[in-house]
């Protein structure tokens, strides 16, 4: 069973993450980086949910990275 609270949630985090990583994993901006990560990860109006790969041709730090590396591997 799938709790989409639990997957928005794991999405921002691996987003801000992504964010802290980019950036040099600078100390002090956590907060800067998950307001950016949840900004990243909002839906927008009218806009259709997008998949892990056009997130990534698209620039957007929401992407779910592992996922896509196991996406076809047998038992991944």
């Amino acid at each position: 069973m799938s709790y989409p609270d639990r997957d928005v949630e794991q999405s921002v985090r691996e987003a801000a993450y992504y964010i802290w990583e980019s950036e040099g994993r600078p100390e002090g901006h956590a907060h800067d980086h998950w307001g950016r990560a949840i900004i990243a990860t909002s839906p927008r109006d009218g806009e259709e949910p997008m998949e892990d790969e056009e997130k990534i041709l698209a620039g957007r730090p929401d992407a779910n990275l592992p996922a896509l590396l196991t996406k076809d591997v047998p038992g991944g």
